[in-house]
C-alpha cells in the first residue's frame, strides 16, 4: 500500500515516551499530526501510548491512515509538524508495548531437528498449540543491553513472529482470528537452558519461569506493523545472528500451527484483550540443539521481513 506505516514507541533527548509514526527512515510524533485530522467536534484519540491506540484499534488505524495520507500529501517539512520529525536513528526506540497485558509463547511450533518428519500415525506430531506465559517484566527494548544472569552460561536466543491483539475476544473461530489482530512485531524469546539441573526436583518437565522470565529476556520491536501492511504472515523469512553469524534462518511458512490457530487456541482458554502478545515459535538453529550458546559481549540481531531488526547485546552482570 502506498500509505503503509509502522508504529514505534520512542523518546528523544530524555523526553517521556511517545508513539511515533515511522515512514521509511523518519519518525513523526503522532500527537503532532492528529490535531490536523481530528476536528474539535470529534472524540479525541487516546494516542499517548500504544496500549491506548490498541484499546480502540479500528478507529486508531483509520485516523492514523488519514494522518499518514496528509503527511505524504503535505510533506514532512510542513511547518505544522516539522519540529516533530526526526530520523529514526536520532530517537531512542523502546519496546512498542512496554507492558503488554499478557504474553504467550509457542513451544515446538516448527519441525524439530531431533524428530523425524511428522507423521499423523505416530506420536511425534504436536497435535495442538503448546504455549507458555512469559512475565511482562521481562520486556525490554529492541536495542537495549540484556544482562546475562550470573552463574548461568547456556543462554539461547529464539527469533519469533509476534502477533499483537487489537480486538478483544473469547472463543474466537480460526477463520475469524485475524480480525482480532492489530499487527505484528519481532520477539526474541531469550532462555537460560541450564537453569534446571537434572534430578534437582522430584517432578518432570520444564521450568518455564526459571528459564524464560529474567529481566530483559523478552526484547520486543522495534516496530508494530499493522496487519494490513503484512501481505502474508505465513511467508516471512526470520533470522537470528550472533556477532554477524547466522544461527537461525527460517520461514514462517514452516509453522506447525498458524498464527490464527494460536489466537483461536488461546482465546478458548481465556479472553484475549488489546495489547496481548502471542509469540508464534522459533525455527531450527537454537543452542539447545547445536550446543552453541550466546556469551557475554555477544551482539544478537533478530530480523523478520518487513518488521525491522532488533540489536541487543548480552552483557555481564
Amino acid at each position: 500500500m502506498s500509505d503503509a506505516f509502522k508504529l514505534a514507541t520512542v523518546s528523544s533527548a530524555g523526553s517521556p515516551r511517545f508513539v511515533a509514526l515511522v515512514l521509511d527512515d523518519k519518525s513523526v510524533a503522532l500527537n503532532a499530526v492528529l490535531p490536523h485530522v481530528i476536528s474539535a467536534q470529534k472524540a479525541p484519540l487516546d494516542s499517548g501510548t500504544m496500549l491506548g491506540l490498541l484499546n480502540q484499534w479500528e478507529r486508531s488505524f483509520d485516523v492514523m491512515s488519514e494522518a499518514v495520507a496528509l503527511l505524504k500529501k503535505a510533506g514532512l517539512q510542513d511547518k505544522r509538524w516539522a519540529d516533530a520529525v526526526a530520523p529514526v536513528g536520532a530517537v531512542r526506540v523502546h519496546a512498542p508495548i512496554p507492558r503488554p497485558p499478557k504474553m504467550f509463547y509457542a513451544a515446538i511450533n516448527y519441525p524439530r531437528p531431533d524428530r523425524p518428519p511428522r507423521d499423523d500415525k505416530k506420536d511425534n506430531i504436536v497435535r495442538r498449540p503448546y504455549m507458555f506465559e512469559k512475565t511482562t517484566s521481562a520486556v525490554t527494548g529492541p536495542c537495549d543491553d540484556v544482562v546475562k544472569p550470573k552463574g548461568y552460561n547456556d543462554i539461547d536466543g529464539e527469533v519469533e513472529l509476534g502477533v499483537v491483539i487489537g480486538k478483544p475476544g473469547k472463543s474466537i473461530p480460526v477463520e475469524r482470528a485475524m480480525e482480532h489482530v492489530a499487527g505484528f512485531m519481532i520477539c526474541n524469546d531469550l532462555t537460560v537452558r541450564n537453569f534446571r539441573v537434572p534430578g534437582e526436583l522430584p517432578v518432570p518437565g520444564a521450568d518455564w519461569l526459571g528459564s524464560k522470565c529474567w529481566d530483559g529476556f523478552a526484547p520486543l520491536g522495534p516496530y508494530l506493523v499493522p496487519r494490513q501492511f503484512v501481505s502474508n504472515c505465513r511467508n516471512l523469512r526470520l533470522t537470528l545472528k550472533v556477532n554477524g553469524d547466522i544461527r537461525q534462518d527460517g520461514n514462517t511458512k514452516d509453522m506447525i500451527h498458524s498464527p490464527e490457530a494460536q489466537v483461536a487456541h488461546m482465546s478458548n482458554q481465556l479472553a484475549l484483550e488489546p495489547g496481548d502478545v502471542i509469540s508464534t515459535g522459533t525455527p531450527n538453529g537454537i543452542g539447545i540443539y547445536t550446543g552453541i550458546f550466546i556469551k557475554a559481549g555477544d551482539l544478537i540481531e533478530c530480523e523478520i521481513d518487513g518488521l525491522g531488526v532488533q540489536r541487543n547485546r548480552l552483557v555481564a552482570e
